[in-house]
């Protein structure tokens, strides 16, 4: 009878400590869980955060090529190249505008690959297809006399998978009402995945 008082506790004792065992791994996965979700939502706003500062670089980058030139138009990077590999979305350049004259002007942009360069022998593609790469290949903005964009143009390119790896210089031309007004050049390096 003893022993069967002993074995009855012992086997309550075991079910106690499964009981405490279960809630252990409970605290612990819902911490996990918990952990999980904060390194993600960290990772995604540092994201933006660099987006943000991506853009901050650009705009000063920007202002600081107006500062030292004369010039109408300014490309950033300022070397005017850019690599992107095959595949790849939404990676770019950016160009601004300034109006030199007194008053308000609409201006209008197109870009497309450099008359001249012979892209069917270089990069076994046509021109029609290269300029498809890019998002927006044309828009217009009005500037105020004297100044220059407010915001500068991003002109990104979707590369395709399938893209040649060779270099392709795109030209963007601004006119206005009175026709030419100033243009500007880069190159694209299509780098293989």
């Amino acid at each position: 009878m003893v022993k069967k008082i002993k074995d009855r506790i012992f086997k309550k004792k075991a079910a106690m400590e499964l009981s405490i065992g279960t809630v252990v791994v409970i605290v612990l996965a819902m911490s996990m869980l918990i952990l999980g979700l904060i390194l993600i939502r960290s990772i995604f706003s540092g994201g933006t955060e660099a987006v943000n500062k991506i853009n901050d670089q650009v705009l000063k980058g920007i202002d600081d090529m107006f500062a030292d030139s004369d010039a109408k138009i300014v490309i950033y990077p300022a070397t005017r190249k850019i690599i992107i590999q095959q595949k790849t979305p939404g990676e770019g350049f950016a160009f601004s505008v300034r109006n030199i004259e007194l008053d308000d002007k609409e201006f209008t942009y197109t870009i497309g690959v450099q008359d001249g360069f012979d892209i069917a022998d270089k990069c076994k593609i046509n021109s029609d297809e290269a300029e498809s790469w890019l998002d927006i290949n044309s828009g217009s903005f009005t500037i105020s006399g004297s100044s220059k964009m407010d915001m500068p143009e991003l002109v990104t390119f979707n590369i395709p998978e399938n893209a040649p790896v060779c270099t392709i210089p795109y030209n963007i031309e601004i006119e206005n009402s009175q026709g030419r007004y100033a243009s500007g050049s880069i190159r694209l390096t299509v780098k293989a995945r």
